[in-house]
């Protein structure tokens, strides 16, 4: 395994253990700031149908896994390194 795959790899389960330690509404909060979305015509934020902790987490991951796949893998060792300082688990 190439080492930029493992490294997302471990990326993706360092921020699975950070957002479990939230409970669901910080979870929510982080999810909305995220994937905010304002509606042009009333100005008002886009509201989320309900999801449940783990489903919001999946999309949270899913997402910003997308532009992690353009880190270096210098950036990536030292962002996993930054999140887990950040968990308390």
């Amino acid at each position: 395994m190439g080492e930029k795959k493992r490294l997302l790899e471990d990326w993706e389960i360092v921020h699975q253990e950070y957002y479990e330690q939230y409970n669901r509404s910080e979870i929510e909060e982080k999810y909305n700031d995220w994937f905010s979305e304002y509606d042009n015509v009333s100005g008002s934020m886009f509201e989320y149908p309900y999801m449940e902790k783990s489903e919001m987490i999946k999309e949270l991951i899913a997402d910003e896994l997308e532009y992690r796949k353009d880190d270096t893998n210098e950036e990536l060792k030292e962002t996993i390194e930054h999140i887990k300082s950040l968990s308390v688990i």
